[in-house]
């Protein structure tokens, strides 16, 4: 993941053309995922679904190592896109569920991913130095297998129960509908606050890596800026239980979201790539407290049959509208304004998220009973 847009960018692609192949999975993200996920929450597919998600995206990677032109990299970029989208917002449901069932803080399990995925940066970036970029597409194929068997481990939600649906009042404890989201004001806060946090992070993302390739810094660098700044994430989903319990979920998040704002606008600010590299562990130390907090709201507010659903719901404003709109407006900024100009928009969209939150906590917009889980609504 670290290195696709650098990869992009050493094929001779622009920046617009770089922006609008990373529109593809917010695309998806926002169009189909939903759709996916609310299909697999009701027919009871969720892990019948993730598996097809994993399988499939790992075989289609071979065939980016053929394409070397936009069109057939756009074309491919879509499905993999398409095969990706259920597989997040599924995978951190059934997660978090399981969490909650077992009396184990999410964030001690999620910590594991941020681990591996800080190894892999670190190690891969000196081996495509070494081995070329179409080495990585089929070594992340071959390593799809192992997650394939870890994910049939994972436990489904229990299947919607019909009888509770028609004898409910109104249906809405076992199918909560749109109307119900729209009443929850800390759901809606929460959705507006991950959409502008969604902004910084497309923009970071997108061209981070392409940033430090060239300040001339190599993929051993390229590989450290995603390393160090998932190994960051460590400590903080260790002790996330923690400071939810100290600071309040909601205050927690608030914070994080000014970390990553200060980080971000960090990277716009300074051009030594050591520097760059200890804001990208605060930006670390950021993400694992938001993404933990998030997704543990989510699960408060969500009935166990629809988890998956209300997850591709955030999903779809964090990965999906906010990085379509301002993904390939950042490709353009990156051709005509330069690079740090990017950083420093991400910036200030992560800082105003964190003050939507602010503003939500004073107005105790968290405070009140969520409408979508519990028992029925009268």
């Amino acid at each position: 993941m670290p290195f696709f847009n650098v990869y992009f960018a050493r094929l001779g692609l622009s920046g617009l053309q770089i922006g609008i192949l990373s529109t593809a999975f917010p695309l998806m993200t926002l169009f189909v995922g939903p759709a996916l996920s609310l299909l697999a929450d009701r027919r009871h597919w969720q892990k019948r679904m993730l598996l097809i998600s994993i399988g499939a995206t790992g075989a289609l990677l071979i065939f980016f190592i053929f394409a070397r032109t936009f069109a057939p990299l756009l074309v491919l970029a879509l499905l993999r896109a398409l095969l990706f989208s259920p597989m997040m917002s599924i995978g951190d449901g059934m997660i978090a569920r399981m969490a909650t069932r077992h009396r184990i803080d999410y964030g001690k399990l999620r910590l594991w991913g941020s681990l591996s995925f800080a190894l892999a940066a670190l190690v891969c970036g000196a081996l495509w130095e070494r081995w070329g970029f179409q080495a990585m597409f089929i070594v992340t194929s071959v390593l799809t297998l192992p997650v394939l068997w870890a994910a049939t481990g994972l436990e489904e939600s229990a299947p919607l129960d019909r009888h509770a649906v028609s004898t409910s009042v109104a249906g809405s404890a076992a199918a909560p509908t749109l109307r119900n989201v729209s009443r929850d004001q800390g759901l809606i806060a929460l959705l507006v606050a991950v959409s502008l946090v969604g902004v910084a992070e497309g923009m970071y993302g997108t061209f981070s890596g392409v940033y430090m390739d060239r300040l001339g810094s190599g993929q051993a660098l390229v590989g450290a800026l995603f390393g160090l700044s998932a190994l960051a994430e460590l400590p903080v989903m260790q002790y996330s239980g923690v400071i939810f319990r100290k600071l309040g979920k909601p205050v927690a998040v608030s914070l994080a979201y000014s970390l990553v704002g200060i980080a971000f606008l960090g990277f716009g600010l300074v051009r030594q790539p050591w520097l760059i590299l200890a804001f990208a562990m605060l930006k670390g130390m950021g993400f694992a407290l938001y993404f933990v907090g998030n997704v543990s709201l989510i699960d408060e507010r969500a009935p166990e049959s629809w988890t998956s659903t209300l997850q591709s719901l955030m999903n779809a404003a964090t990965r999906g509208l906010a990085p379509l709109i301002t993904t390939p407006l950042s490709g353009l900024l990156s051709d005509s304004l330069g690079l740090p100009v990017i950083f420093i928009s991400a910036g200030a969209a992560a800082l105003l998220a964190a003050g939507v939150f602010c503003a939500a906590i004073l107005g105790r917009r968290f405070d009140a009973r969520p409408l979508l889980a519990g028992e029925e609504i009268c």
